[in-house]
């Protein structure tokens, strides 16, 4: 049986870049207060998107 992978997106700021760099870039941490809900995204472009607006509201650096 052939293992299929799927890429996922999530926008991160710094900070939870960090702690993933920690995990060898294999898993995401634990949520933030301020995040509500884990929302993974297939599409790289609409994931910056959001990043971006997420720092204009949040002040908060994207990876």
């Amino acid at each position: 049986m052939s293992k299929k992978t799927a890429i996922l997106y999530h926008p991160v700021g710094a900070k939870e870049l960090a702690l993933i760099e920690v995990s060898s870039f294999t898993a995401f941490p634990p949520r933030l207060p301020e995040q509500l809900i884990f929302y993974p995204i297939l599409n790289e472009e609409y994931t910056t998107q959001i990043a971006r607006h997420w720092k204009k509201i949040h002040d908060w650096s994207p990876c």
